[in-house]
């Protein structure tokens, strides 16, 4: 059986087809994974400024430890158990808020209004707005002040409380760094998340070759460049024989099938630099930057004798495929997009009869 076809499944299966809301909900995702793990080293890190700032504040050591011990918790529960649960977004969204009174019970008992946990808020404010954007951090901002209120109408007013600059200095830093780190771990995926969009969006979902609008797009490149430089270049126009028959004898998902099948010999046959793409249909366009009429004649007739020598199989019988082809060459054929189409569209309807 000819590879092509494992080859064009394959190339199906790496085309991804995005919406605006399955790129957000991965997005999310994403962000969520980061700062599930980014939680439990912040609550390391905090437990460690936590034992320093006793020196300075006599709070009590259980009113400490049963918040530890809740941080804790509620940071495994949040690793290994809520990442697992089909949440809404909007649901996460409130279980967030469990960081805030954290973080605010946290401020209280080292001091309220003169603690230097204060900039702790800014990892949940982070994550809230990496997540839902601008209204997500207004809203950690908004909580974040709540709390700071809350603490400075009940906290502990003692003018004895005083943290040498050092301990702000090195806290203010280390949650710095955790910003970073989460920063950091999202770019790289955000990167890959916007090329694969961008794929997305040129691509045809069926074959993953470039759709029409995009061959079009690079055809008026192609044009305004060789005028520039006075060069020139063709496109042929490709269609399969007796597609019709396929569809109508084996039924459409066998016709996809073909499709796919014929679109992944095409491509392994033409060179690096040509621009292939599924014009509609069964028809395929191929643009040939730089190469001129006799050398696009050469390139046709390869790709006639590879897909003649790369069948289709269905169910270990071949099902054979012919193509016709029509070519045109700029400037002789037409002097734009529409012209040169029109011009290898019926070179290549002479050739099919």
């Amino acid at each position: 059986m000819s590879t092509f076809t494992k080859e064009g499944n394959a190339e199906k299966k790496d085309c991804r087809c995005y919406t605006y809301w399955s790129y957000e909900l991965r997005r999310q995702a994403k962000i969520s994974h980061i700062f599930r793990k980014i939680r439990l080293f912040y609550l390391v890190f905090c437990i460690v400024f936590l034992a320093a700032a006793h020196t300075y504040v006599r709070y009590s050591l259980l009113a400490a430890a049963i918040l530890t011990a809740a941080a804790i918790f509620y940071s495994l529960l949040r690793l290994y158990w809520i990442s697992r649960q089909e949440w809404k977004w909007r649901a996460v969204f409130w279980l967030d808020l469990v960081d805030y009174i954290l973080i605010g019970l946290l401020v209280y008992i080292t001091g309220g209004s003169r603690s230097f946990f204060h900039v702790a808020y800014a990892i949940p404010i982070l994550a809230a707005t990496m997540r839902l954007n601008i209204r997500g951090g207004l809203w950690g901002v908004g909580l974040a002040a709540l709390f700071t209120v809350l603490n400075a109408f009940f906290g502990n007013y003692s003018p004895a409380i005083s943290y040498p600059t050092n301990l702000h200095l090195f806290f203010s830093l280390g949650t710095l760094l955790f910003a970073v780190w989460a920063l950091s771990g999202l770019i790289g995926d955000e990167v890959q998340l916007r090329k694969e969009l961008y794929n997305f969006s040129v691509s045809d979902p069926l074959t993953g070759l470039y759709h029409r609008g995009y061959a079009r797009e690079r055809i008026n490149e192609e044009i305004a460049r060789c005028r520039q430089e006075g060069t020139s270049f063709s496109l042929i126009f490709i269609d399969l024989d007796n597609f019709k028959e396929v569809n109508d004898r084996y039924g459409h998902l066998v016709g996809d099938a073909v499709i796919r099948h014929v679109a992944a010999v095409l491509q392994s046959a033409v060179r690096k630099g040509d621009i292939l793409s599924r014009y509609g249909g069964d028809e395929f366009l191929l643009l040939l930057p730089g190469a001129a009429g006799e050398e696009a004649e050469l390139t046709l007739q390869r790709l006639l004798r590879v897909v003649k020598a790369n069948p289709y199989y269905l169910n270990g019988v071949p099902v054979h495929l012919g193509l016709s082809g029509g070519i045109a060459e700029y400037p002789s054929d037409g002097q734009n997009p529409e012209q040169l189409l029109q011009v290898a569209d019926q070179k290549m309807y002479c050739q099919k009869r």
